[in-house]
């Protein structure tokens, strides 16, 4: 009588139909984390591409919709993140952090009213300070210095440490009229450690703003040449010369500052 072989294990599970219950590829999973080593990798736009794959498979959740819209935007497809947040608030209403991107994505496309009006409920229910900051920056940019001032105070109340925040506020303090205000919110800032060379500028803004501008010219700016301060003060005397908030604000380029 011959000998019977064993059953191959994988015969085995075939013909018990064992295998139906055993792990299967995750294409979601599989797509997601690739995706997020192309991102760390510095190439958003096909992290973007890859996370869109992802969107598309079962498991896609808000999370998927969230960083395929951050990936968008750090590639410049402001209307693509924008998108990309509503389907993630389709999934998911209630999560504020999602309001905050959407509200950013409205902001870099320059649809001003309704960056405000996002960024606002944002803020509201976040209270965190580049909610504000991103809220302040949309009412300046659409000729709301107050408002402006008011969203750029709460973030540096949250952190008075935000050297950004703090800058924004004093020029949403010039912006609006209000030069003494402005140069008190810089009085102490030339001395700090961390300030920077974009910080020096906006002082420099601010101080011609302020009307101040023999300040200015002896004003330190590292690296900066006797020219480039020149043109700088210039530019900042063109900008203090527009009447218009908005036009202002728009010079003064704010959204870089974002």
């Amino acid at each position: 009588m011959p000998t019977l072989k064993p059953v191959r294990p994988l015969l085995l599970c075939l013909l018990l139909g064992a295998c139906a219950s055993g792990p299967t590829d995750d294409s979601h999973a599989r797509l997601m984390t690739l995706a997020q080593d192309v991102e760390r990798r510095g190439d958003p736009a096909s992290a973007a591409s890859l996370y869109q794959q992802a969107t598309q498979q079962p498991g896609a959740s808000a999370e998927t919709w969230q960083r395929l819209a951050r990936a968008r935007l750090d590639s410049g497809d402001a209307r693509g993140a924008e998108l990309a947040y509503r389907q993630a608030l389709e999934l998911a209403p209630d999560d504020a952090e999602l309001l905050l991107g959407l509200g950013t994505a409205q902001l870099h496309l320059g649809e001003l009213a309704r960056a405000a009006t996002t960024l606002a409920s944002a803020a509201s229910r976040l209270d965190v300070p580049v909610a504000h900051s991103r809220l302040g920056v949309a009412e300046a940019l659409r000729g709301q210095p107050a408002a402006a001032q008011a969203a750029f105070a709460r973030a540096v109340a949250l952190d008075p440490d935000d050297l950004d925040a703090r800058y924004n506020l004093a020029l949403a303090y010039a912006l609006n009229g209000q030069p003494d205000k402005a140069l008190t919110e810089i009085a102490d800032l030339d001395q700090s450690p961390r300030i920077l060379p974009r910080h020096q500028r906006n002082t420099l803004l601010i101080l011609v703003l302020s009307g101040q501008p023999e300040r200015a010219a002896s004003l330190r700016l590292d690296n900066a040449t006797a020219a480039e301060r020149d043109a700088l003060i210039a530019q900042a005397q063109r900008i203090a010369a527009i009447t218009d908030p908005a036009a202002r604000a728009r010079a003064l380029g704010l959204i870089k500052t974002e």
